[in-house]
């Protein structure tokens, strides 16, 4: 007994049990336009888009340089203050006997 079937068969019997049968989309051909039209918008370029977007960009950068110079003027700021006590202190140890032989380690 034969079971086999031949590659015409098997055509002839996928053929009539596999049919397809896809729905429309009726706004399918209006939202591939309304893609390309979006895409269209956006600009091409760094400078167009620079220029569609320059006061967003102004913004950040201002912030940027606010946060950066507020930050390195307070370090400025520590660092001097720091520098300042330890002048202060070898002054004081250079003309206070007391104060220059705590100073070397002499108790």
């Amino acid at each position: 007994m034969n079971n086999h079937l031949n590659d015409e068969q098997l055509r002839q019997l996928v053929r009539q049990s596999w049919t397809a049968s896809p729905r429309a989309d009726a706004g399918f051909r209006a939202a591939v336009w309304a893609r390309i039209e979006a895409g269209r918008r956006l600009p091409a370029t760094w400078s167009a888009w620079l220029k569609a977007n320059l006061a967003g960009v102004a913004v950040y950068a201002a912030a940027s340089i606010v946060v950066a110079g507020t930050g390195g003027g307070l370090l400025a700021t520590n660092q001097a203050k720091r520098e300042r006590d330890q002048l202060i202190q070898r002054y004081v140890a250079s003309i206070d006997p007391h104060q220059r032989a705590n100073a070397q380690g002499n108790p």
